[in-house]
């Protein structure tokens, strides 16, 4: 399965420790919503700070920066359980 969300963490300066963490910011990525909310969910309440968004050539393109992380988490709670999205997903529906 492709992946087409990204999730970026960095631990904050009041709580990273000078030798503990080389590399501020990190990124995983993930082929469905629900699973990068899943993981930004964990970073952000262990204090990280959480960006996401969508991957080239994903359409409609999101990028939800840490400033609206929580609504975006949000969603997730809010949302029915879907299945994965996909590229055709994206597509507008068939005239009937």
């Amino acid at each position: 399965m492709t992946k087409v969300w990204y999730v970026s963490f960095e631990v904050p300066k009041r709580i990273r420790k000078a030798s503990a963490q080389r590399q501020p910011r990190q990124s995983e990525t993930f082929p469905t919503e629900l699973d990068a909310q899943r993981f930004a969910r964990q970073k952000f309440e262990q204090g990280y700070i959480v960006t996401a968004g969508t991957i080239n050539p994903c359409t409609p393109r999101r990028a939800i920066p840490s400033a609206v992380i929580q609504h975006w988490l949000a969603e997730a709670s809010e949302q029915p359980s879907v299945g994965p999205a996909t590229f055709e997903d994206t597509k507008a529906p068939d005239p009937p």
